[in-house]
């Protein structure tokens, strides 16, 4: 391997195999890197920069400038103590095939020991690659793996090649995959699905070039990149554009080499079926796109990628077998969407009471009469009529059991307010149970309606409820009934739609409806859900030492959550208003002279006003009694926050010249223990407002 004499050069590692599939692709180039990568290091081989590529059957790395041979490594082993006894010193010398002349004696801390230093010869890279290789077939862990004819290994889908070059030179060697079953490396690869001829790459510069001459894309950015340009230049023809489903693209960039893109058309007799429904059998099915013209209006035709090179009459065929085939999709779904139609909303109903929502929880049919119940309290916070949210709940969960969502459950809810509307119930419960199952995600959008909102919440305070009635709360990483996620929705309609309800109101009505009195329960499930307002509102943009400052407050349960966000709004707008930074310096001037007392935290401590000798004491005596009056009557309207912070800044005045002026640490033992039980009182009164200690300076 003459051009191997070098000192650092170029390798390409390729996997080549069945058709892994597309949801594993991205994690098998970071695991591909990783393991790379620490192999290397392991084994103090250095290298400038790498470039991983997966797609269906390829999944490769290239790396630039690798060391050709490994650093000499200097081994330094330690022997017996200086004065140990001879049998150590000479087990020492055998054990090493050592003279005591090859030994050193070297000062430590724990005193003089036998020391010897050996030189180990790095190996030349080529050397070393087919042990690297086999680690890192054997360290790559698949969500589902399998084995193959007479392997041992598991692998994603059959491994079937292994190229590995160095220098543009094939490195001997092979890889065991199975009892006296081996993979031999090879400067081969495949091309396209339409070819089985090999492509011998004699430049591993050109390996990426070479493939895509073949019709095999290897870096899946370039293939998206097609998908996208190919896409809009066949759509902006008829002026027509493809329905946003970023996952389905990611999805079908992993399940092409080389992307073509075709558009078929759906039979006029279909597109009386609702929009989601067509989109569904598309998406879910045959990985087709929905196209809508200019005024979002869907049309009748379907765009999807094939994994084939472009030609007419190819194509011609490849679009005519995928029409005849969501022919019969489309054929299935209109079939039970016309037996749906045929069906009620009381059957459907009735059949619910047969399906469990969990064990111990009871039926879906339990959980829609609980919704409702509790619909009907906080109807009145949402601003809609009892009547509507009633009836929403009753027919929410109706379509689980009807014909179309047991083939696509992603439509659960859509259908069913399609179904309400064709049973002509009024518009907003049709629209509630449209978008009650929203948001399913921080991320994602919220309902619309003031109705659908309500029977959002309700839908998931009963589920949060209950599992945690019956200890099923998560735990760790785990969290099997999304409900992590749940009250992250609850959180976000609260304060999206300025609801009135505090989290004591919040969870009371489902605890009686499941006639669980456990206080125990009721405290966890409101620090749940306070875990989950400090992450919205930290998502939200503000402070988070802002957000900690107000949701320890004392009384946090029994403030309305919309106060909640007002206040921490107000707060984070004055953090950098001079005047309020001068009332924080003085509140923790404050914290910091109780913490060295023995206060219990809430106390309300006796004031004597008769020991008062300044005028300074007076007025703080009066800041704090007025100040308690004052969050009593405006902490729990919205548009007070700002009034109430206004209020704290103009303390710092009578707070500074009561520090210049009195004494706190009197000589008189009465007087001292005063003046501590008046700057309490104070401080609790302000920390009814937030824990101010919580803000950063």
């Amino acid at each position: 391997m003459n051009s191997m004499e070098k000192s650092r050069g170029n390798l390409l590692l390729e996997f080549f195999s069945e058709e892994i599939p597309a949801m594993m692709q991205l994690n098998s180039e970071i695991q591909l890197q990783n393991l790379f990568v620490k192999s290397l290091t392991k084994r103090n081989i250095a290298f400038e920069s790498f470039k991983t590529f997966s797609g269906p059957r390829h999944l490769s790395i290239i790396i630039k400038s690798i060391e050709l041979e490994q650093k000499d490594q200097e081994i330094e082993k330690r022997g017996p103590r200086f004065d140990a006894n001879q049998k150590a010193i000479d087990g020492f010398l055998k054990s090493n095939q050592l003279k005591i002349g090859e030994t050193i004696i070297k000062e430590t801390n724990n005193g003089k020991f036998y020391f010897h230093s050996q030189i180990i010869k790095g190996q030349k890279t080529y050397e070393i690659l087919p042990e690297i290789i086999s680690e890192i077939i054997n360290g790559f862990v698949w969500p589902k793996s399998q084995r193959w004819a007479n392997t041992d290994l598991k692998w994603a889908r059959p491994l079937r090649n292994i190229v590995l070059l160095l220098n543009d030179d094939v490195v001997r060697g092979k890889v065991e995959i199975g009892k006296n079953v081996f993979l031999n490396f090879t400067n081969f690869t495949f091309p396209h699905r339409y070819s089985d001829k090999k492509i011998v790459i004699n430049k591993i510069e050109n390996y990426e070039q070479l493939l895509e001459e073949n019709f095999v894309i290897l870096d899946r950015n370039k293939r998206l990149d097609k998908i996208i340009n190919d896409t809009s230049s066949l759509l902006d023809k008829g002026k027509l554009k493809l329905v946003n489903d970023k996952s389905l693209l990611e999805e079908v960039v992993g399940l092409v080499e080389y992307p073509n893109i075709l558009i078929g058309s759906i039979s006029n007799e279909f597109m009386k079926l609702p929009r989601e429904v067509l989109s569904t059998a598309m998406r879910v099915h045959q990985k087709y796109f929905s196209i809508t013209d200019k005024e979002n209006n869907l049309n009748s035709k379907f765009l999807f990628v094939a994994n084939s090179i472009k030609e007419k009459n190819r194509d011609f065929r490849v679009i005519e077998g995928n029409e005849r085939v969501l022919k019969a999709r489309l054929s299935d779904a209109s079939y039970f969407f016309e037996n749906d139609i045929a069906n009620t909303f009381e059957n459907w109903n009735e059949k619910l009471k047969h399906v469990l929502f969990y064990e111990s929880l009871g039926s879906l049919h339990d959980k829609i009469i609980r919704m409702a119940n509790i619909s009907k309290i906080f109807a009145k916070e949402f601003g809609v009529k009892s009547e509507l949210a009633k009836q929403a709940a009753i027919l929410s969960k109706a379509d689980l059991v009807s014909e179309i969502v047991m083939e696509f459950p992603e439509l659960q809810g859509i259908m069913g307010g399609h179904y309400a509307k064709i049973k002509n119930e009024h518009k907003e419960v049709t629209k509630a149970i449209f978008e009650h199952y929203k948001p399913k995600g921080v991320s994602d959008d919220l309902p619309e309606t003031k109705l659908g909102s309500l029977l959002s919440m309700v839908d998931k305070i009963d589920t949060l409820v209950g599992f945690f009635s019956i200890d099923k709360k998560p735990t760790g990483s785990k969290d099997p009934f999304a409900l992590r996620r749940n009250s992250f929705s609850i959180v976000q309609i609260l304060i999206n739609f300025k609801i009135n309800l505090s989290l004591n109101e919040l969870f009371e009505p489902s605890l009686n409806e499941y006639g669980c009195s456990s206080q125990s329960i009721k405290r966890n499930l409101i620090d749940f859900m306070i875990d989950k307002l400090k992450y919205v509102f930290s998502y939200k943009k503000n402070r988070m030492d802002v957000v900690n400052s107000v949701l320890n407050t004392k009384f946090i349960n029994d403030i309305p959550i919309k106060i909640i966000s007002s206040r921490i709004h107000s707060m984070s707008k004055f953090t950098e208003n001079n005047d309020f930074k001068i009332f924080l310096a003085n509140y923790k001037r404050i914290n910091n002279i109780l913490k060295s007392e023995k206060f219990s935290n809430d106390a309300v401590l006796q004031v004597n006003t008769k020991v008062f000798d300044t005028i300074e004491e007076q007025n703080i005596y009066n800041l704090s009694k007025s100040f308690s009056k004052e969050i009593f009557k405006k902490g729990i309207c919205e548009k007070s926050q700002d009034i109430l912070i206004n209020y704290l800044i103009k303390m710092n005045e009578p707070i500074s010249l009561f520090f210049d002026n009195v004494i706190v640490n009197h000589i008189d033992h009465k007087v001292r223990i005063n003046r501590l039980n008046l700057l309490k009182n104070l401080h609790n009164s302000i920390s009814k407002f937030s824990i101010f200690e919580f803000i950063e300076d």
